[in-house]
């Protein structure tokens, strides 16, 4: 009886002891970009031209939904405490098309499939890391194509740095905004030089 008692109490200890080992912080998602602040009304897009941002192209490490800090020559860290609230190619993706409809308000981007844009985007993202000192590098080079995607229009690279104002998920998804914006604003004034976009 003595024993049979006190199977009861060690199976609940045990219980308690394994709750609360994996007790562990929740993880906040994030999002790249600035929530858009939506336009009451109807916007006329016959005749405006259209450009259809590819899926983003960048390294598979990074092509995930932790959120990675650089440590080291060669290390990369996940955060505990925060992750995205989808894959970060998609993330850029929709980050780059938030910033470039603000950016080129007499054209229309888009992520959706299209026939017969008047030109294509291309972008490729080769690295994009935040360091142990709180930089964030984004390097990155783009393409932008006539409609068929064939015939190159414009093409360039650059390597932009923002510096997170702390070492927490917060900033760092806002130094990756603040970076993404940086290329955005150099995607526009290639694009602005295009001959699809210098027409209209």
């Amino acid at each position: 009886m003595k024993s049979g008692s006190t199977c009861p109490l060690l199976l609940a200890a045990l219980v308690a002891a394994l709750s609360g080992c994996s007790a562990a912080p929740e993880q906040r998602l994030y999002l790249l970009g600035d929530p858009a602040t939506p336009t009451i009304g109807v916007r006329p897009e016959t005749g405006i031209p259209i450009i259809a941002l590819a899926r983003i192209v960048l390294p598979d490490y990074l092509d995930s939904t932790d959120i990675l800090r650089r440590s080291g020559a060669s290390q990369i860290v996940p955060s505990s405490t925060g992750r995205w609230g989808e894959r970060l190619s998609k993330g850029i993706a929709d980050a780059l098309q938030s910033a470039l409809t603000r950016d080129l308000p007499a054209m229309a981007v888009t992520t959706a499939p299209v026939p017969h844009p008047a030109l294509r985007l291309f972008v490729q993202i080769d690295s994009f890391d935040i360091g142990d000192d709180g930089r964030c590098l984004l390097a990155a080079g783009w393409r932008i194509t006539a409609g068929d995607g064939q015939n190159a229009v414009k093409s360039a690279s650059g390597i932009f740095a923002v510096n997170a104002t702390a070492p927490d998920d917060d900033a760092i998804a806002l130094a990756m905004t603040l970076a993404i914006d940086q290329l955005a604003q150099q995607i526009a004034a290639t694009a602005l030089q295009a001959p699809a976009a210098a027409g209209h």
